[in-house]
């Protein structure tokens, strides 16, 4: 059942194996054996995939509902050292780079046999992911999630200001309207970095000119600083992750709140409940 609904959602058998760990003569094997055991067409095959039909659609519906059943059953007596399956995850940037580490380290020593499956965090289709049962959790900033969502907080979080190792800038900016005295690198605005937030603190202070630079993603931040003398607005997190020198200004952006979210008909999943306690823990260390 659960490759059947991989293929409706991916439409894609090649993906579908991919993500599965199996071969793809696998699941053509599988799918030769539903065909012949259904009285129905259930894909249509097309030049970048495969179509579910109307008739697919509907059984996918019907099996999403057994399987949430068989897994409350499963997991009623949840032992994580017995676990076998994947477990999957949205997850933002900041998220990726300073929380799931650790937080995937503590699932491995605990349940031995799981794997993990990362998603980068969608605005538009994260809170689907979570309905459907692609992604267990999600983690990241709380004014993203969808409000459909449960959520716990998890810590409060602020941007700091950071240079590079060698940087000749830490020397000459101790207060927020020295940021106008020098180059400064900014980012695409997305579910990890608030660009709106960032413009309009420093606007604030009469600190706000136009970026050097404005990079896709934080992972770009640190080789970018070794060529480049700039200042940058990163979470504290992202900058403890890549050992960024901080500069202690007198005024910092207002904190905000990172989190994790959960589908609320899965509020009661005993694997949503470990999952989220073992992050808390994690967290709060």
């Amino acid at each position: 059942m659960r490759v059947f609904l991989r293929l409706v959602r991916e439409k894609s058998a090649s993906r579908v194996a991919a993500e599965m760990g199996m071969s793809q003569q696998a699941i053509s094997g599988y799918l030769k054996r539903l065909r012949e055991a259904l009285p129905h067409e259930i894909f249509l095959r097309h030049s970048t995939g495969i179509e579910p039909t109307d008739f697919a659609l509907d059984i996918a519906r019907k099996f999403e509902r057994i399987l949430s059943d068989v897994d409350d059953v499963v997991l009623a007596d949840f032992d994580p050292t017995r676990l076998e399956r994947c477990v999957g995850m949205v997850a933002n940037e900041y998220a990726q780079l300073s929380i799931l580490p650790r937080f995937i380290a503590k699932i491995r020593a605990r349940a031995p046999k799981v794997s993990v499956r990362v998603m980068d965090f969608c605005q538009e289709t994260h809170a689907q992911q979570l309905e459907r049962g692609d992604a267990d959790i999600a983690v990241g900033f709380a004014k993203f999630f969808d409000d459909s969502l449960a959520r716990i907080s998890l810590n409060d979080e602020q941007y700091c200001c950071v240079v590079g190792e060698r940087s000749g800038i830490a020397d000459g900016l101790r207060n927020i309207a020295d940021v106008a005295l020098f180059p400064r690198v900014d980012f695409a605005d997305s579910a990890s970095y608030s660009q709106d937030a960032i413009s309009q603190f420093l606007a604030a202070h009469d600190a706000l000119i136009p970026p050097v630079a404005t990079l896709a993603c934080y992972t770009s931040l640190k080789p970018f600083l070794e060529f480049n003398d700039v200042v940058a607005f990163v979470p504290s997190a992202i900058a403890n992750a890549f050992q960024l020198t901080r500069l202690p200004l007198d005024l910092m952006p207002e904190t905000f709140t990172t989190a994790v979210g959960w589908h609320r008909k899965r509020s009661g999943n005993p694997l949503g409940i470990w999952l989220r306690g073992v992050l808390k823990e994690q967290v709060e260390e």
